[in-house]
């Protein structure tokens, strides 16, 4: 360890040292002119006779001797030595006659010294020291000694006697720091020590002198040129010292009992730069980074860690570069403790150092990352097993690394223009390390803040690729994945927004208008595919047709039916002809027209709605909502009284869906409809359709009837025969319906003169009433007194029309048998109490009587009689007549009576007819009956 050539060579000599005093500046003065002074002071000693003045005389001599010596040798024209022999002499001749102690002390210092300092400027050093010693021996207390001191130690030293150069420059030291030779004499004796081997000892000199050169607060720039050497000398041979004993441990040992100095730094520094001098490249790193970890908070520690690293790239160690740079950076980066006492001013230096470490340490764990996967990618199908755990467990340790050097290149220069490539570098490690949620971060910033024009856009849509493999990961719970997607499609609108020009801008935009879709929102979904609809240059079909297909379910969704039409229209447009999906997308364009329809329809436009439904027919032929809508149509049709449009509707309806389920319910509109249009037949048609397909019985039977009805009205005799009699042969409930269905029947056979068929359901009526028992009504007391005085009358008439003729017996027996069938049944209508068939029983009944009376009056005569004959035969038949007439009369005022209680029909306005007839002398009074008749009123 010990360097002898470094003893050797490190060692100052005499000449190298700063003079002890300079000589004072005088005037300079013509040498002719200093020879003439001499001269003149010569001549003036030769004839002095005072001690005291011959004193004066040598003094100037003297003085002038040096002068003119010194300028000599400041002119450097000639050699000064026979000048200063001349002071030599002269001083020496002064010395010699002022030894007296008379004498001034200071003035015989002051001679001793200038004759040691000719001795010294003309080489003669013995005799130079030879004289100082006496200086020093005689005038210990005086001004001179300290450099007296001083010089010999310097001769001492040179000579290589450093025990007695030590000696006196310790005594140097002694006269205290006031001396101007203190710090020489310091630095000398730690030389000294030195080379006496003692290096501790040395240490505590050299600390002196520095201790002395820089003061607290005192910086090495503002020393003079000559003190800036003294102190690069002293750190150079601490830092020898330092070296020959155990390097930097030395100094931390040494000023642990001295204290630490403010300069401890340049010690370190000083030692270093040694040790990288002779090439020791690791002791020189070592020594800075001894100083680091035992002074990491130190103001000079980051330069320290700097210089280590570049002395380990000095001397080749680039194992050791990048730890030394990952410890800089800990120590002294952005997230260390380091850095948070620090102003910005103050980071300013570490901000130099930092910016390429960080760089360099990100690019090293990237590429690292990026080895590991090529070496998974290498791996056999054999070794993957085995091997391929480890090295993407590496993998990932180095892009975790790297995320996080450029995480703090990020924090660390915030406006660098590189920020923005280590930002979007930094997503990539942390998509690729795993940590998706800090990646979509970072390319966000990227994207978004930074707006980076190189990497921007890639880093946006890698943004968007970080959220979807949040959304869909098995460990995010559902609340998280969705607020995962919400973040997608937000970072989708933003990069179709802030890169437009990118060519998959208009696919992210696509994707986030559906996304907003199948989240129901159809609104944002609405504004994101409009932009692609209108996104130039057009995109390509596909994109347009989501965009188109996404921006129709929206307005439908929205209730937004016409604008959902026009936009399946335009999906439709981008279909090919043979395309599959044209068929589903007719489907939506009549159910956006139908809702439309239901719109108007709520708002009360039922005619437009009419419109929008017959429309829908068109656009997707026999499709549910096609059927649907056809209906619906002729429903709101009917409602508008639009009679022949609905039936058109319906009936194409019909024949268009004969199986579906709507189509049974078409025909009670279909009724409605020719009811309304007075189509009674084909509401008859309908109705009887209506009977035959339905499964109600109850329906079917009402149908039969109400289709009996509509043939009738509609002068279909035939038809409503056939219905009535089919409905009254099958349906004897309820009562009062049959009942009238028989009624029907015996009408139209009336009206159809089939008296026959008339008779049978007029008895039919009477036999319904007469069995009816508990169902029996007013209506069915009604109809069968009708019916039995329809078939009374037509007995009446058949009576009326049987004539009396020979032979009178049997025309007569006839006629009486007639009159008892017509008399039996108005005797049976009678019993009904009917008021109306009543008053028209009593009045047949007078009338039947009365008409055989008129009959057997009328009644053809024998041929043959004789006047006599004739008139006994008269008489005769009077005497058969006048009953039946008186028994008429009888019954025609009974019946002619009610008038008294009420009861003024036609039957007792008949009754009075032939009472006047038959009594014309009571029943012929006109203004009695209109007394009478005034009465009633």
């Amino acid at each position: 360890m010990f360097d002898e050539d470094a003893l050797i060579d490190d060692s100052p000599k005499l000449s190298a040292l700063q003079p002890a005093r300079l000589p004072e500046v005088k005037p300079l003065v013509a040498d002719t002119e200093l020879a003439v002074v001499q001269q003149r002071y010569q001549m003036a000693l030769e004839v002095a006779e005072d001690e005291r003045i011959k004193r004066d005389i040598y003094e100037r001599l003297a003085e002038l001797s040096m002068l003119r010596a010194e300028q000599k040798l400041l002119d450097g024209t000639e050699d000064p030595t026979p000048y200063f022999n001349d002071v030599i002499v002269q001083y020496e001749a002064l010395l010699a006659i002022t030894m007296d102690e008379l004498y001034d002390p200071n003035k015989r210092q002051e001679a001793i010294y200038q004759l040691a300092k000719a001795h010294a400027l003309v080489g003669n050093v013995e005799a130079s020291n030879a004289v100082l010693g006496q200086l020093t021996e005689h005038h210990p207390e005086g001004s001179f000694v300290a450099e007296a001191q001083f010089r010999r130690a310097e001769a001492a030293f040179s000579a290589g006697n450093y025990v007695t150069a030590a000696d006196r420059y310790q005594a140097v030291m002694d006269a205290g720091p006031h001396t101007p030779y203190y710090i020489n004499a310091t630095y000398m004796h730690g030389w000294s020590m030195f080379k006496r081997g003692w290096y501790a000892q040395s240490l505590d000199s050299f600390t002196t002198v520095l201790d002395r050169l820089l003061p607290p607060g005192a910086d090495a720039a503002s020393l003079t040129a000559s003190n800036r050497n003294l102190l690069t000398d002293s750190l150079r041979i601490m830092a020898v010292t330092f070296s020959y004993l155990d390097g930097a441990d030395t100094i931390e040992n040494t000023y642990a009992s001295k204290g630490k100095r403010h300069y401890h730094h340049l010690l370190y520094s000083a030692l270093g730069e040694l040790y990288l001098e002779k090439e020791r490249y690791r002791d020189s790193a070592d020594t800075y980074g001894h100083y680091v970890s035992n002074n990491a908070l130190d103001q000079y520690s980051p330069a320290f860690s700097v210089r280590q690293i570049e002395v380990y790239g000095q001397g080749n160690f680039p194992s050791l570069i990048l730890p030394a740079k990952e410890d800089y950076v800990r120590i002294y980066g952005y997230t260390s403790a380091y850095w948070s006492t620090l102003t910005d001013a103050e980071r300013q230096p570490l901000r130099t150092h930092l910016h390429s470490y960080l760089d360099e340490l990100a690019s090293y764990e990237h590429a690292s990352a990026q080895q590991a996967q090529i070496d998974i990618d290498k791996l056999k199908s054999s070794e993957r097993a085995k091997l391929a755990p480890a090295l993407q467990a590496k993998r990932s340790q180095h892009y975790a690394q790297a995320a996080l050097w450029y995480s703090e290149f990020i924090s660390t220069f915030p406006d660098d223009k590189k920020t923005p490539e280590m930002a979007f570098l930094m997503g990539e490690a942390l998509f690729e390390a795993d940590q998706l949620e800090a990646a979509f971060t970072a390319f966000e910033q990227v994207a978004y803040q930074y707006k980076d024009a190189i990497r921007g856009a890639e880093a946006g849509y890698s943004a968007i690729l970080a959220a979807t493999e949040m959304t869909g990961r098995a460990t995010v719970d559902v609340a998280d994945q969705q607020a995962w997607q919400d973040l997608k499609i937000s970072s989708s609108l933003r990069f179709a927004q802030t890169y437009p020009k990118d060519a998959r801008a208009a696919a992210v935009l696509t994707q986030a208008a559906n996304e907003l879709l199948a989240q129901g929102k159809p609104n944002d979904a609405i504004a994101a595919a409009i932009q692609v609809t209108q996104w130039q240059p057009q995109p390509d079909a596909a994109l347009r047709k989501t965009a188109w297909l996404v921006l129709a379910q929206s307005y439908y969704d929205t209730t937004q039916f016409e604008s959902a039409e026009y936009a399946y229209n335009q999906v439709l447009d981008l279909l090919p002809a043979r395309d599959p999906q044209r068929e589903d997308i007719k489907t939506r364009i009549a159910a956006s027209v139908f809702k439309r329809a239901e719109q108007l329809i709520a708002a009360g436009s039922i005619a437009l709605a009419v419109e929008q439904l017959i429309r829908v027919q068109a656009l997707a032929p026999d499709s549910d909502i096609a059927i649907s809508a056809q209906y619906d149509a002729a429903s709101y049709l009917m409602d508008l009284e639009r009679w022949q449009e609905a039936e058109e509707l319906l009936l194409a309806f019909r024949r268009r869906y004969p199986n579906h389920a709507l189509t049974p319910n078409i025909t009670p509109k279909m009724v409605l409809i020719y009811e309304r249009s007075e189509n009674w037949s084909a509401a008859a048609d309908e109705l009887l359709k209506q009977a035959r397909n339905s499964q109600d019985p109850a329906l079917q039977q009402q149908s039969l009837y109400v289709a009996a009805e509509y043939y009738e009205r509609d002068g279909n005799t035939k038809n409503a025969i056939n219905y009535y009699r089919e409905y009254a042969h099958n349906y004897p409930q309820p009562f009062s319906q049959n009942l009238e269905a028989q009624y029907k029947l015996s009408e139209l056979y009336r009206v159809d003169g089939n008296k026959q068929n008339r008779d049978y359901w007029l008895r039919k009526i009477i036999e319904t009433d007469r069995t009816a028992g508990d169902n029996r009504t007013d209506r069915s007391i009604y109809l069968a007194a009708m019916a039995t005085s329809v078939r009374a009358d037509d007995f009446y008439r058949t009576f009326e029309k049987i004539p009396l003729k020979l032979p009178l017996k049997q025309s007569l027996a006839k006629k009486k048998k007639a009159l008892q069938d017509t008399l039996n049944l108005y005797q049976s209508l009678l019993k009904y109490g009917v008021a109306e068939y009543t008053t028209q029983a009593s009045h047949r009944i007078g009338a039947i009587y009365s008409q055989l009376s008129r009959d057997l009056m009328d009644s053809q005569r024998p041929r043959g009689l004789d006047e006599l004959e004739l008139e006994q035969y008269e008489i005769l038949l009077e005497e058969q007549a006048f009953p039946f007439e008186e028994q008429a009369i009888e019954i025609f005022e009974a019946n002619a009576q009610r008038a008294w209680s009420g009861t003024y029909d036609e039957w007792v306005k008949h009754s009075f007819s032939e009472l006047e007839r038959l009594l014309p002398a009571r029943y012929r009074k006109p203004e009695a009956l209109m007394e009478y008749s005034d009465a009633l009123h």
